[in-house]
């Protein structure tokens, strides 16, 4: 990680230590839940969402 700023409160520099720790260890154990790749644009690969019973 990188050096935090003098500024950095500690709890949030703690809390973003935590979520890079997160993020590397789900990235190496594979369970990380989004492609590293980009989305298609495509319209045809796109879902529409209007209908869907369990929007927030």
């Amino acid at each position: 990680m990188t050096k935090p700023e003098p500024h950095m409160d500690p709890h949030l520099e703690r809390h973003l230590a935590l979520c890079k720790r997160v993020y590397l260890r789900m990235l190496a154990d594979g369970t990380w839940p989004w492609k590293s790749e980009p989305d298609s644009s495509n319209s045809e690969d796109l879902v529409e969402s209007g209908g869907n019973p369990h929007d927030l």
